[in-house]
């Protein structure tokens, strides 16, 4: 079908509104590739508008054949949207809303900021308004990461669309994406400031770690540890006490486990290690690994307790590189029976043997051995279970543990003459 019998064809289409936009959009196409009939097909969609009896449905077609108009370089597309700005105004306010809020998403279509929020600053519902308002900011933060041009006339337009915000979430929400914004123009410090105004706690936990990614990658994250640092304490005064751990968390999560610990150090004590430590097992082991192995003895005694208490109630949240860095940072005993519980558990018993002979404390080290020759007697390893219990140094210990391990060995062997009747049969093989 030719060019001229598409255009006569489009005549046919019965609703009005689609036959209008439907003109427009084929219009747009003859403009790309420069074909002079696109503005004559304009016309008709313009005329084509006045025949829907709709009025609401007639500025909604002007604002979509206005958008191809803009597409296709006319700047007569902008007479076309304010007489949609003047013809809506006797509108109730909830469909002029829903009218402008679609002007401005077609203008942040055409990367037409400034225009983008005039419309948007028309909207009388402060939700809708605040919404259109922070789609309008993300699409200027991808401007700027994609131009690397007018960054900084940008981030003034994203100021002046935020002014207009008044409303929560969608504030917090557009402050984060002016901290992108700077980010990516290189001014990390106003960046890091930004977050200070964020007036939600979630929000504010997931800027700040967006800002310690950001920074990472872009490998300036050690120049701005100070200032993060005061904004972290800022942040613990907003939001409260238990903030710490969050921003822990971060500082953990994006590869900066010393940081981590320093702040957790600074701002206050052990419980908060421990609380944090097992954020991170719920969320990265990994992480947590690394985090181990930035404390000293005292500080991976204490979260190691916690941590191989949880790893004993639930082996299945067990992860052999955080017992492995526990294992390095610290020489707790109370600890390594832990450690000897758990291999027990995993199946390991040679790994249990090397952890319980570096236990020097007499009572302590009794009690992994014993644990270790009940594991080995459940094995049916008899022998070896008697060899470790020799080597319990406390002879009372050793002697009840003895007398367990053969007690038990003879209850096995007993079992093993039972008769399908259920009658046991002596040595002689005449029924006892």
């Amino acid at each position: 079908m030719v060019i001229d019998e598409i255009i006569e064809t489009v005549e046919t289409i019965p609703d009005p509104y689609l036959r209008a936009t439907t003109y427009a959009k084929i219009a747009e196409r003859l403009a790309k590739i420069n074909d002079k009939r696109f503005k004559f097909v304009f016309i008709k969609a313009i005329e084509t508008s006045k025949n829907i009896e709709d009025p609401v449905k007639v500025m909604k077609a002007l604002l979509s054949i206005g958008y191809s108009m803009a597409k296709s370089g006319l700047k007569t597309s902008k007479k076309v949207y304010q007489r949609v700005v003047e013809d809506s105004k006797s509108l109730p306010a909830p469909i002029r809303d829903e009218l402008m809020a679609l002007a401005a998403r077609y203008m942040l279509g055409l990367g037409e900021i400034n225009e983008a929020i005039y419309y948007a600053s028309e909207i009388k519902s402060e939700g809708l308004r605040d919404a259109v308002l922070l789609q309008i900011i993300r699409r200027n933060t991808a401007l700027i990461g994609s131009e690397k041009v007018k960054v900084a006339y940008r981030i003034r337009k994203s100021k002046m669309a935020l002014e207009m915000i008044h409303s929560e979430p969608f504030r917090s929400k557009a402050l984060i994406e002016i901290m992108k914004s700077y980010f990516l123009m290189g001014s990390y410090e106003n960046g890091i400031n930004v977050i200070k105004e964020i007036g939600l706690r979630e929000w504010a936990k997931y800027a700040f770690k967006e800002a310690l990614f950001f920074l990472k990658e872009y490998g300036v994250l050690e120049r701005y540890v100070i200032p993060l640092k005061e904004l972290s304490k800022e942040l613990v005064e907003k939001f409260g006490e238990d903030f710490k751990i969050e921003l822990a968390i971060a500082f953990a999560l994006t590869g900066e486990p010393f940081e981590a610990a320093d702040l957790i150090r600074k701002l206050d004590g052990k419980e908060l290690l421990v609380e944090a430590s097992l954020r991170l097992l719920d969320v990265s082991p990994k992480h947590l690994a690394d985090f181990i192995r930035t404390l000293n003895d005292r500080e991976a005694a204490v979260v190691g307790k916690a941590v191989m208490n949880r790893f004993l109630e639930k082996p299945e949240d067990g992860d052999w590189e955080v017992v492995r860095a526990i294992w390095e940072r610290t020489g707790n005993e109370e600890v390594m029976v832990k450690m000897v519980r758990y291999s027990l558990l995993r199946g390991d018993v040679e790994g249990a043997m090397r952890v319980a002979e570096r236990i020097r404390s007499e009572r302590l080290r009794s009690i992994a051995l014993a644990d270790i020759a009940h594991s080995l007697l459940k094995l049916g390893n008899v022998s070896r279970a008697i060899d470790v219990a020799l080597e319990v140094r406390d002879r009372r210990f050793s002697s009840i543990l003895m007398a367990e391990i053969l007690l038990s060995a003879a209850d096995t062997e007993i079992e093993k003459k039972v008769i399908a009747n259920g009658t046991a049969k002596g040595l002689n093989g005449k029924k006892a």
